[in-house]
């Protein structure tokens, strides 16, 4: 089974926006004249008085491109901090895919968790790509953690790991039948909210092609109501080069709290065998 924890819902600020904004600019070091520079500098046009009078809060309804320009080139904020200052001031920051110079960043944040999860845990984005996994991933394939095979799955999505023939990932699952039907539920279910992006529609006609993924598709529920209604718990059974059994994981996403685009995914051993395999990989790598 997939599970998942939910990213907090947005929590109302106590200041302003434009506090909001003059506390980044502070924590920045940029004076209003440098600020605006910066922004110039990017192509934009946003006098110092400007953002003076959106700080102190004598606009009070300023375009939402204007605070755009404000936090993405002149500030260079982080996606939450641009989703609560735009959020203090009624805008809803897209949800687009991050950028690469936002990939790199969700991999810095991520790497401690990555590092100290005993099993198989990997970090993905809401396009379902992934992008950096721990020493664990590898031996799942029946690898050692630094050979550089497993280098192509990068920006490959869970979709393709799960169904394309191509991969080949797909033929380790030995539970197919359970799995798949659990796993594209909650594909769903974390996916609803950009059923209606071009990368999403782009991913489910690709995904179409493969065997047995446009069957299932057609009879996933629509809402996540339903597609978490009476789930049973099923395990991912997987197939290790080397081990004689398939080993069982829960599967558990864990958002960043500064960028909920991005998720580590933690294959939690389900079962004596995994959890054995799991300890001797451990002790293979020095952990204590």
């Amino acid at each position: 089974m997939v599970e998942y924890w939910d990213p907090p819902a947005p929590v109302r600020r106590e200041l302003a926006g434009g506090q909001q904004l003059r506390a980044l600019r502070d924590a920045a070091g940029y004076t209003l004249l440098e600020l605006a520079t910066r922004i110039t500098d990017h192509g934009g046009a946003i006098g110092a008085a400007h953002i003076n009078r959106i700080e102190s809060g004598r606009i009070k309804h300023p375009d939402v491109a204007t605070l755009d320009g404000i936090l993405t080139h002149g500030l260079d904020a982080s996606f939450r901090r641009r989703r609560d200052v735009l959020d203090a001031f009624g805008y809803r920051l897209p949800w687009d895919l991050p950028t690469e110079r936002e990939i790199e960043e969700g991999r810095r944040l991520s790497a401690h968790e990555l590092r100290s999860a005993t099993w198989p845990a990997y970090m993905m984005d809401i396009g379902q790509r992934v992008w950096a996994w721990n020493r664990y991933v590898p031996r799942l394939l029946g690898l050692e953690p630094d050979d550089p095979a497993p280098a192509r799955f990068v920006g490959l999505t869970v979709l393709d790991l799960v169904f394309n023939p191509l991969v080949g990932t797909n033929l380790m699952i030995a539970n197919p039948e359970r799995f798949h039907p659990l796993f594209l539920r909650m594909f769903r279910v974390q996916t609803l909210a950009h059923a209606h992006e071009p990368w999403f529609h782009d991913l489910i006609a690709r995904a179409s092609s493969w065997p047995g993924f446009a069957d299932l598709w057609a009879v996933m529920p629509t809402t996540a109501d339903e597609a978490l209604d009476d789930q049973p718990i099923h395990p991912v059974a997987f197939s290790v080069p080397g081990v004689a059994e398939p080993l069982q994981f829960r599967i558990i996403l864990i958002y960043l709290s500064l960028d909920p685009r991005i998720q580590v995914v933690h294959w939690i051993p389900y079962g004596a065998a995994a959890f054995r395999h799991c300890a001797l990989w451990a002790e293979a790598d020095g952990e204590p």
